[in-house]
């Protein structure tokens, strides 16, 4: 009876002491419930039937339920990967958006600035308002660039500390694992605590990437995107960074194996944790936008400059651009050879452009060019690939230096650093062409003869660069002369014979000098005709420069460049608002499933509370079977006495 009791004194105290190491971790994270698993002694037979031996302690369990484990692990990544997601698109929506550090205000200032140069076109103040609109505005643009810029770098960082965080946890995994195998193959009995810290680290990697766990044998092997093995009992692959092949400028993670890095993994594989959301908003929020600014910079500048070139500043110049931009548009050869493609923009075709850029492939008779935005493609000469259907992308595609070899490909980025590269041409109000150009031809006061001089005509634009430059046509004598440029100080042409009514055409323009009806008729000596500029108050440029905001075919898609900034500020909110969303949906359905899982595998204080009142009843019990052992035995003793 004494060992009968005493076994029941020591499976009450390991109740005792579970319960009570139950309550002192009920706040400790990652910790699992223990249970003691009790089992019967080897029961005596006596001759009259077998009497039991009492209790013993088989084991003491944690409490798992792998199906919530795992949906645990699936939804905290879904949950992280929409987090990171929309803190990373809702910073980007409130500087598109900010009047002060986005495009949207600076735009409308510029075109307000154009108004009033065609308002009053030869006033200095509003043609200084213009110049420094112009500046505000490529400033804002490179801002705008450098701040895209600057994420992308970020991004790239973030990348890197987090596979490198990814190592350290799949390290410490491969070394539970091992850890757990010694201890059981020695012991015989579950590694509980190690196992809870396992729990723990695998939590915290599915907050950085999407984990499937699989458990066998006391280890949890853990795999990545498509079924990488990340770790294999108690062994752990490197996880490093590697530039995306379609976009070196992107850093992917990818399996370390050995000396050889494996292709990286993108969107399609990585799709949870903070590494998923940190991949899905550079795809589909950070290069779409990167993109549309440097579009938007593009057409812009190409389009104020094409409207620019046709007019003519008060210094008489013409063929002058008002911004300059320059794309770095030569294609970027994924391939191993110098074969190179170069991209041209023909000036006419920049509302065609659209906000993607693409993979051109090279199959040795074939090209096919891919729209990477929605996967569209042409195959054909690379003359015919440019072209979708009926539609044009915009942009010409031609053989640089190198001959392609079949399976070459190249990256073609066609308004590519357009927004960086963008700077004003003109510095000076003198400088803006708000007029058309305007040679006028004038009859020296006091020629001899009665001879007329015709109005210029001139073709353009382009013009010719001297259009503009005072000339004289001077005669030396009786049907010759002389054509003086008086800008340049230069003679242009000299002792040319004179018939009436034939063409004069220098410095792109034309006139005709024909006989006067009256004595004498023909020019004579020392007779002058001039063609001059006159800057008078024409406005006809400075019209078609404001004009330009509310035209509707600037950008591709039939937008206007607010509308089209516009449309880009919305899309980005839009994924904010959508990742936000997501990540608040995805935190409350970890909440319900965590609840589950603690309801089976968390300490419940209460149903603690109440085994240590069945503990300590059931070793009071214990106790007092001791107490009666003793009381038989002293009874016992006495009739022997």
């Amino acid at each position: 009876m004494i060992n009968t009791a005493l076994t029941a004194l020591d499976a009450a105290r390991a109740g005792l002491q579970n319960a009570q190491n139950n309550i002192a971790n009920v706040n400790t994270v990652g910790y699992h419930r223990r249970e003691v698993v009790y089992g019967t002694n080897t029961p005596a037979f006596n001759g009259s039937g077998f009497l039991g031996a009492g209790v013993h302690v088989e084991t003491v369990r944690g409490i798992y339920n792998q199906f919530l484990e795992s949906e645990v692990l699936a939804t905290q990544s879904l949950a992280e990967r929409y987090g990171n997601y929309a803190i990373h698109a809702g910073t980007m929506d409130k500087m598109l958006g900010d009047t002060n550090s986005g495009l949207s205000g600076t735009i409308q200032n510029f075109f307000a600035a154009a108004n009033e140069v065609a308002n009053a076109p030869t006033s200095t103040a509003a043609r200084q308002s213009l110049i420094s609109a112009g500046n505000s505005l490529v400033n804002r643009f490179n801002a705008v660039e450098d701040y895209l810029a600057s994420v992308r770098a970020n991004i790239n960082a973030e990348v890197r500390a987090t596979v490198e965080e990814i190592n350290r946890l799949a390290g410490q995994i491969a070394t539970i694992n091992k850890q757990i195998t010694a201890f059981q193959a020695s012991s015989q009995q579950p590694a509980n605590d190690l196992m809870d810290t396992r729990s723990r680290l695998l939590e915290d990697m599915s907050k950085l990437i999407n984990i499937t766990v699989l458990d066998e044998n006391g280890q949890s092997s853990v795999f990545i995107g498509n079924g990488q093995a990340l770790v294999l009992g108690s062994t752990a692959t490197t996880l490093t960074t590697t530039p995306n092949a379609s976009d070196p400028e992107n850093l992917l993670p990818a399996i370390q194996s050995g000396a050889t890095t494996l292709p990286g993994m993108d969107t399609s594989v990585i799709t949870g944790g903070a590494l998923g959301g940190l991949l899905a908003f550079r795809e589909e929020v950070l290069k779409p936008t990167q993109t549309a600014v440097d579009r938007l910079a593009y057409v812009m500048a190409t389009e104020i400059n094409e409207i620019h070139n046709d007019g003519a500043d008060l210094n008489g110049n013409v063929n002058q651009n008002f911004f300059s931009v320059t794309p770095t548009q030569q294609a970027l050869n994924l391939g191993s050879t110098a074969a190179s493609i170069t991209v041209t923009i023909p000036p006419a075709n920049a509302n065609l452009l659209t906000d993607s850029d693409y993979i051109l492939s090279y199959d040795g008779a074939n090209y096919t060019l891919t729209r990477l935005s929605d996967g569209m493609s042409a195959t054909g000469t690379l003359a015919a690939v440019t072209t979708f259907g009926s539609t044009s992308q915009g942009f010409t595609l031609a053989v640089g230096a190198g001959v392609p070899a079949a399976g070459e490909s190249w990256l073609i980025r066609p308004t590519h650093d357009s927004a960086r590269s963008l700077a004003m041409a003109i510095t000076q109000p003198s400088q803006v062409a708000a007029a058309q150009p305007a040679p006028t031809s004038i009859v020296a006061i006091g020629n001899a003869s009665s001879a007329t001089v015709s109005a210029p005509t001139f073709a353009g634009p382009p013009y010719n660069a001297a259009l503009l430059h005072s000339v004289r046509i001077v005669f030396t004598a009786p049907a010759t002369y002389d054509v003086i440029d008086d800008t340049t100080g230069t003679t242009l042409a000299a002792g040319q014979a004179y018939a009436s009514g034939n063409n004069i055409s220098y410095n792109g323009w034309t006139v005709q000098i024909t006989d006067g009806a009256t004595a004498p008729a023909p020019p004579q000596v020392g007779d002058t005709y001039s063609v001059k500029f006159q800057a008078t108050g024409d406005n006809t440029i400075g019209l078609q420069l404001a004009a330009a905001q509310s035209n509707s075919a600037n950008v591709e898609g039939g937008f206007t460049f607010s509308s089209a900034y516009n449309k880009l500020v919305n899309y980005v909110a839009s994924q904010a608002s959508d990742a936000k969303l997501s990540s608040e949906t995805n935190k409350t359905l970890l909440n319900d499933v965590k609840t589950q899982r603690d309801s089976i595998s968390g300490v419940n204080l209460d149903e603690e509370a109440a085994k240590l009142i069945q503990f300590q009843q059931a070793y009071q019990a214990a106790a007092k079977s001791i107490q009666t052992s003793n009381s038989l035995f002293d009874e016992l003793l006495n009739v022997v006495r």
